[in-house]
């Protein structure tokens, strides 16, 4: 009992003090990004423009209207504006085939959306559904989320909900807007990659010998995964423009436009380094769990009962990531496939090469994150004095 209550009191301390570390570094990362933020900046002389919550009244008038092979409905709505200065205002708005985002969506009165409100030159106003309100849903589903983690890691739970709000504010308040600055992507990229994983490791995990391979073997494996692809995307001939997006923020950012190749790098990496952890903790918990178990195993035995364990979980993982990719791009491979083309054809398109690079560089990292994680893992394993070692922290299946 007293034992238990002991870890119970460590637990508890190494939660605050995670809190502790999370709010700290959350703080500095709001500061160093908060010159940065583009999500509500407007260009001087510029007509202003804002956004506005809506409900939809009264269906005006709805119907099916084709434009040459695409045939998709029609709506004029009355809506009624429920946030910003005009809230209350009872305003006329049509959805047709000049909407991207709300093509062929039909809207029934009591819907709420998100609607554009722009003001021209001459002071009139112009109303633009930009899509749903589907703040309730998404709401209660991360309410879920969050539940599920705290309900089964505890206070283990509560360090890894910190990690991903840490993750979230550091890309969204520092990566983009370093970037938009004109800061190099992957310099940028590799730099946040690292201070992220140091940090959610620390958060979710604590300091040990067993994080700090983890981090060893993480940060070689990402600095491998860079080279390779750099080096790849280099002799594909990649652009980074094969998707629409990257296209499009060339043209918004005019004469602050960004790398594209760049932006497909530091994508590559940001990405990687999702699985990269998992499987780094992965195998370094697996080790030292090892040595726990059987103090008389000698680093070279605990090194290749890991990589004996960690090929069966790279393999999984290999193909989790293969399955990931194609089924994001699911509508394209269906496009493709109806072009009549050789597959070899197929696989030479930027946009589907992209994704072949994408997805052969980032295993190839997995892969190598294997042997050096275990490697670093047992080398200190047998280092580290038995009666040193404490019951593995990790829990598979990680937030960050």
């Amino acid at each position: 009992f007293r034992s238990s209550r002991r870890c119970g009191t460590s637990e508890t301390r190494m939660g605050v003090r995670a809190v502790l570390v999370t709010l700290v570094v959350t703080l500095v990362g709001l500061w160093l990004g908060q010159d940065g933020s583009v999500w509500a900046q407007q260009a001087v002389g510029q007509p202003q423009t804002f956004t506005a919550t809506a409900r939809v009244v009264e269906v005006l008038e709805e119907g099916v209207t084709t434009v040459g092979p695409v045939t998709q409905p029609y709506q004029r709505l009355l809506v009624e504006l429920t946030s910003g200065p005009e809230k209350g205002q009872r305003v006329e708005v049509s959805v047709g085939v000049r909407d991207l985002n709300t093509a062929g969506q039909r809207f029934a009165p009591g819907d709420r959306l998100f609607l554009t409100v722009s003001t021209g030159p001459d002071g009139s106003r112009a109303y633009t559904i930009l899509d749903r309100d589907r703040s309730t849903p998404l709401a209660v589903l991360a309410v879920l989320f969050a539940g599920a983690i705290v309900a089964l890691g505890r206070w283990k739970g509560v360090r890894a909900l910190l990690g991903l709000a840490f993750t979230f504010v550091v890309l969204i308040w520092v990566l983009v807007p370093l970037i938009l600055r004109g800061y190099p992507p992957v310099p940028v990229a590799i730099a946040v990659s690292f201070v992220v994983f140091v940090v959610t490791l620390t958060v979710t995990h604590g300091v040990g010998r067993m994080v700090l391979a983890a981090m060893a073997g993480t940060s070689l494996s990402l600095i491998l995964t860079g080279l390779l692809a750099a080096l790849f995307v280099a002799a594909a001939g990649l652009t980074g423009l094969a998707d629409e997006e990257a296209s499009f923020l060339q043209v918004v950012l005019g004469e602050r436009a960004v790398s594209p190749r760049g932006l497909l790098l530091a994508g590559m990496l940001v990405g990687a380094l999702g699985v990269l952890d998992d499987i780094t903790v992965s195998q370094s918990s697996l080790v030292f769990e090892l040595r726990r178990a059987n103090p008389s195993l000698t680093g070279w035995e605990l090194f290749a009962a890991g990589v004996r364990v960690g090929r069966d979980h790279i393999a999984a993982t290999v193909n989790t990531l293969v399955l990931a990719y194609a089924g994001a791009a699911l509508p394209l491979l269906l496009l493709f496939s109806q072009l009549e083309e050789p597959l070899l054809w197929i696989l030479n398109r930027e946009i589907v090469a992209q994704e072949v690079v994408q997805t052969l560089v980032g295993s190839l990292g997995l892969i190598a994150a294997v042997p050096l994680t275990t490697g670093f893992a047992a080398w200190l394993a047998v280092r580290t004095p038995v009666t040193a070692l404490e019951p593995s922290p990790h829990h598979h299946g990680h937030v960050h």
